[in-house]
């Protein structure tokens, strides 16, 4: 063998064997034995926290409405762990869990009383409550991922373990956790800290609801969808809202969903009867999949409006997207007759016809705005966490509300509203007591 070989041969063999010492070696950082590296640190490999699950559509079966039935729909507003004010409307209602069934608009827990919302997520999951996902239950969902994440790895389980055991002594005398868990960061400097992803608050009440809560409470919440679609009341239930036009363009631009009318396959038309039904189910899903904007789970976790420059916002500012909705839905005209020609026998009504059926948002998370009914759009955050309302839709067969059942300073307050093409709803509101 000639010198060549040799030194490759001896320089292969050493590089081997220093690949295998570094990835056997153990070092120590702040007291804290780990390996290294972890294989998942940083945001490039970091496991997907997040678990979105976009949308879910119901049946008949799941979303009843015929009012001579004797099974109702009840929609119920931004609980936040006010879990007393849940039992409370519930009593009102007189819901029964036997034919009623009971949607929740997201953020059910965290905001509220910390072991009110453990009681709320135990009551959701126990009986598997049909609902979406809110801002803060997105946020519990994410920090409990992180810690079954972060417990695979002996060492960073044994890091967040001296650490939680120093936050209790600092929480019981007062301390902040977030300046705290600053502080913390630069006076023991563990490679762990890389791990919590930027903006993440440590210790803060997602981080407390998501380690005391259960493995079947977990499961639940993972299996909360971001969008409800309800193709037979051609309604959607979000926690933040939807845009029924991407505001970049004109509503009569042929790129938006509601400008056009949607093409059915041959084997998808029917032989007998209307397409309709068929269309508006296309239609509909086209908002989702088709406006750009309402591809983002931020957005449907998020938004309150759109601002000047077209640009979605979780604010106050901007215009609120309700009214934007409401504005395009009252254009509908039906699949007939397509876009109108802007010529001199056309009226201004038709020239802003479009193409299309209405379709209705049922929604919370904007708690500033109240309870905020409009034709095609149904917002029920009502302020219970703030101590103002919670609020309920009821569909179906109308119950009359038991104002017996609640005490007198707090009787709740229906209203009649018209829903989706023809139907009635109810809204219920109790006033709710801050616990």
């Amino acid at each position: 063998m000639d010198i060549h070989r040799l030194k490759a041969l001896a320089f292969t063999t050493s590089l081997v064997a220093l690949v295998f010492l570094i990835t056997q070696t153990r070092f120590t950082f702040s007291s804290v034995n780990l390996t290294w590296p972890p294989l998942t640190f940083g945001g490039k490999r970091r496991p997907d926290f997040s678990m979105y699950k976009s949308l879910s559509i119901l049946s008949v079966q799941d979303f009843p409405l015929d009012p001579a039935a004797s099974r109702r729909t009840v929609i119920i507003g931004d609980i936040h762990g006010m879990n007393s004010s849940l039992s409370s409307i519930l009593d009102v209602l007189d819901y029964d869990p036997s034919s009623d069934v009971l949607i929740h608009v997201g953020d059910i827990i965290a905001k509220g009383p910390y072991e009110g919302s453990l009681a709320v997520l135990s009551y959701m999951a126990s009986h598997n409550i049909t609902g979406i996902r809110g801002n803060h239950d997105q946020k519990v969902i994410e920090w409990r991922g992180w810690l079954d994440w972060l417990h695979r790895f002996p060492d960073g389980r044994k890091w967040l373990t001296v650490l939680e055991r120093r936050w209790d002594e600092a929480a019981a005398e007062g301390a902040d956790p977030d300046v705290w868990a600053s502080k913390q960061m630069k006076r023991h400097r563990s490679p762990w800290w890389r791990t919590i992803p930027k903006d993440w608050k440590i210790f803060a009440e997602h981080y407390k609801i998501a380690r005391a809560m259960s493995d079947a409470e977990y499961r639940y919440l993972l299996a909360l969808p971001l969008v409800l679609h309800i193709p037979h009341a051609h309604t959607f239930v979000v926690h933040a809202g939807l845009l029924s036009s991407d505001p970049r363009y004109k509503p009569r631009d042929p790129r938006q969903p509601l400008a056009r009318v949607p093409t059915l396959f041959d084997s998808a038309k029917s032989k007998h009867g209307s397409d309709v039904p068929k269309l508006r189910r296309a239609q509909e899903s086209a908002l989702l999949s088709d406006i750009e904007q309402n591809t983002d789970p931020w957005v449907k976790l998020n938004m309150r409006g759109v601002l000047k420059n077209h640009d979605v916002t979780r604010g106050k500012d901007g215009r609120p997207w309700s009214d934007i909705w409401n504005r395009d839905m009252s254009r509908c005209d039906g699949f007939e007759h397509g876009l109108s020609f802007d010529d001199d026998h056309t009226t201004s009504k038709k020239r802003k016809a479009l193409p299309c059926h209405p379709s209705t948002v049922v929604y919370g998370h904007a708690a500033s705005r109240g309870l905020d009914i409009k034709r095609w759009t149904v917002g029920l955050d009502s302020g219970c966490v703030y101590g103002r309302k919670l609020s309920a839709l009821v569909l179906g067969r109308h119950k009359h509300v038991n104002l017996q059942k609640h005490q007198k300073h707090q009787k709740p307050t229906p209203t009649d509203i018209p829903f989706s093409d023809s139907l009635t709803g109810h809204v219920v509101s109790i006033e709710c007591q801050l616990e």
